[in-house]
């Protein structure tokens, strides 16, 4: 039986439907991965690729994962590889992932006896099967320069991860020793911004003859460095973004058509996947045009000399039909 339109809630048609605070939070750090990428916001690294202070970038850690037996897991000194192709930095694309390496031999994800994956989100090779943790693992891949979390992924009560490009320390290659034993997804690696949605929402009528909406969110992006240089670009390059318009993508449309480039594991689902470019070009995956309509620079602290920290405040303005 229908029912009388006063007895039913607009825009909503299910509970479990992804709606504007999460649908912003989603697009803005897919927007930033992206965005950064243009500017050229990512490092290679390659075999050998030697850190500044000794050790080596490319070469693999075993983590000692409860999910895992001891072997199955291993992970590079920066998580959040980059998965995307196309990059629009000047013709320059990141380096895509052809297989690990064990002890100087080339692996592929298919290989017999060496099947694997990559989490790309958390910087892992997982393996279908345990190799001893004494083989020396090593990757070629790409990182990026600075991590996006959405404030949910990054709970204030994990932790802050210092000096995540010293590979020289002599816990990096020790399972479960220092600041590496605490797990991937509860290490916030710096430069990083978290953002969020925040309660302050504003509605006005978009047009006569039906209940569209012009509506105004507030979103606070978090900066946290280890120096002070990181801090004030990242608070320039977010506040220099005043008056941009942001093409919003329909998040589960994008999962429901199966094309979602990354898998529950966080392995890329195709050798062609879709970047944030081809998404938002795409008329079936568009929610909403939405345009950065204020931006304030609300905080910026120098905590200890370590611990760099800003905060940048943009209200969004969109139409919802």
């Amino acid at each position: 039986m229908a029912c009388e339109p006063y007895t039913s809630f607009n825009k909503v048609d299910h509970i479990g439907e992804t709606l504007l605070s999460s649908e912003l939070e989603n697009n803005l750090k897919w927007y930033l991965d992206f965005g950064m990428l243009g500017i050229g916001g990512w490092s290679d690294v390659n075999i050998p690729e030697a850190g500044p202070y000794g050790g080596n970038y490319d070469r693999l850690r075993p983590v000692s994962d409860p999910a895992y037996a001891d072997g199955q897991v291993w992970e590079s000194s920066r998580k959040d590889w980059v998965w995307e192709t196309g990059s629009p930095y000047s013709g320059y694309d990141p380096i895509q992932i052809s297989g690990v390496y064990i002890n100087s031999t080339l692996r592929t994800t298919g290989e017999v006896g060496y099947e694997h994956h990559y989490d790309y989100p958390l910087g892992r090779v997982v393996f279908d099967a345990a190799i001893a943790t004494s083989e020396t693992v090593q990757l070629e891949y790409s990182h990026r320069n600075v991590q996006v979390y959405i404030a949910d992924q990054a709970p204030w009560w994990d932790e802050l991860q210092y000096d995540s490009l010293r590979v020289d320390d002599a816990d990096y290659l020790s399972t479960g020793s220092g600041a590496w034993g605490v797990l991937s997804n509860h290490r916030v690696q710096m430069p990083a911004v978290i953002l969020e949605t925040v309660p302050r929402r504003r509605f006005t009528p978009y047009q006569m003859g039906d209940l569209s909406q012009i509506v105004q969110q507030d979103v606070v992006f978090h900066v946290v460095s280890e120096n002070r240089w990181w801090r004030n670009q990242l608070i320039d390059i977010l506040s220099l973004q005043k008056d941009s318009q942001i093409q919003l993508f329909n998040t589960d449309t994008l999962i429901g058509s199966g094309v979602y480039p990354l898998d529950y594991r966080g392995m890329k689902t195709s050798t062609n996947t879709l970047n944030y470019n081809n998404i938002v070009s795409t008329d079936q995956y568009k929610y909403a045009l939405a345009r950065m309509v204020e931006i304030n620079i609300t905080e910026m602290e120098t905590h200890n000399s370590r611990l760099y920290e800003g905060t940048v405040r943009a209200t969004l303005e969109l139409v919802l039909e």
